[in-house]
């Protein structure tokens, strides 16, 4: 047998067909054809090597009951990404319980074979492989994924637009600083876009946290438009150019926990921000607005934890990786709060904005820290840890 290499195997099927050797295929190079015996089936899976990646096997059967090879693979956790096909005369008809019970791909018929099916079914198996990817949060049913589990909280503390009435607004209520909060907090917003992206491309591969990003991201996206649709009652153009602005790479950002504990620090500095703000107002439409985006936060920040901690439990690099960015975030506060939205966009008037809010909201950043540390503590199974000194100190304990 040779090794290292991508396999296909065929079992008590296609007795016509006798593929031996390699199969050349244009997406997917040279691949090697078995023909194991059904009774050395098990001894075959045992002799793959470490470098051998079984895709695809073709087993025969009736259809009445699930051939024994296809039972004998499925107990092996190592082959739970390889794809299965049950090569019978029983194709056509109702799939029966055990091809999904056993995860079976397809059951084909051996006509389907004749002329270029051969070919044709053995691309089918490598773009099945290669497309089902793996997934360390992987669960076996779709609902137990943990973006399921919070979906309906998510779902149901939802602000409804219709809530919000900006034709009441009333200007005159409003001084300059205050628009000018609502201009630049309108254009901080515009940063998430660029971070659902960012989302997207580091979770490649995965379903649960992805799914639930594509809802964070059409949320986030109501915070610079509500807040753009006041300031034109106000008459202030919010210019489109801040939507174009791309966020620049974040420190330490290499890990899935890491980038989870920063997007907490943000949506809980964001909140205690928002409610501060709202506090200090009083037109009552912009105050409004102002709550509902400061739930939101608090929301998301909550929402982030639950993935935080999925990552977290049992897996000390997954703790260290988010105690790091703790840190990085927690412990100097010396060149102002360095919320993500300002430091990631130098380039952006939000960069000013935002330290000008946070100059005027100062006692909102320590209010938001204090949530922060309270699930620092969770994650880290540590209920000492009260400041960022503390997370150096814990760091020194895990490294």
């Amino acid at each position: 047998m040779n090794r290292n290499c991508t396999r296909l195997a065929y079992v008590d099927c296609l007795p016509g067909i006798r593929p031996e050797g390699e199969l050349s295929l244009a997406r997917f190079g040279e691949i090697a054809l078995d023909r194991p015996r059904p009774d050395a089936f098990e001894r075959y899976l045992h002799e793959l090597g470490e470098g051998d990646v079984l895709a695809a096997v073709f087993v025969g059967g009736s259809g009445s009951s699930a051939p024994d090879a296809v039972r004998k693979l499925r107990n092996h956790q190592k082959f739970n990404k390889t794809r299965v096909y049950v090569v019978g005369e029983s194709a056509g008809g109702r799939v029966p319980g055990w091809a999904e019970t056993l995860d079976v791909e397809d059951i084909l018929a051996p006509s389907d074979f004749a002329g270029y099916g051969f070919t044709d079914k053995a691309e089918i198996g490598m773009r099945a492989y290669h497309s089902l990817v793996q997934d360390e949060n992987y669960t076996d049913f779709y609902l137990d994924m943990t973006y399921n589990k919070i979906f309906d909280w998510f779902e149901t503390t939802r602000w409804d637009w219709k809530e919000l009435d900006l034709d009441r607004m009333r200007p005159e209520m409003l001084d300059e600083e205050e628009i000018d909060f609502l201009t630049e907090a309108a254009i901080i917003e515009f940063g998430t876009l660029p971070g659902a992206h960012n989302f997207l491309r580091e979770w490649e591969g995965e379903t649960s946290f992805s799914s639930w990003a594509l809802m964070w991201g059409a949320e986030e996206a109501r915070h610079s438009l509500v807040q753009a649709r006041c300031l034109d009652r106000l008459g202030v153009k919010v210019r489109s150019k801040h939507a174009l602005y791309k966020r620049e790479p974040y420190p330490i950002g290499d890990t899935r926990a890491g980038t989870l504990m920063m997007n907490i620090i943000s949506e809980c500095r964001a909140a205690e921000l928002y409610k501060a703000l709202a506090a200090d107002t009083t037109e009552p439409v912009v105050k409004r607005v102002w709550k509902l985006l400061g739930r939101d936060e608090s929301r998301h920040a909550r929402a982030f934890y639950v993935f935080s901690q999925e990552l977290c439990d049992g897996s000390r690099e997954s703790q260290v990786a988010a105690l790091k960015m703790a840190y990085v975030w927690l412990a100097d506060r010396s060149q102002g709060i360095k919320h993500p939205a300002g430091h990631f966009y130098p380039h952006s008037t939000s960069a000013n904005g935002i330290r000008r809010i946070e100059a005027v909201e100062a006692g909102a950043t320590d209010a938001a820290d204090e949530k922060v540390l309270s699930m620092v503590r969770r994650l880290a199974e540590d209920d000492t840890i009260e400041s960022s000194t503390d997370i150096k100190r814990k760091l020194r304990t895990l490294i």
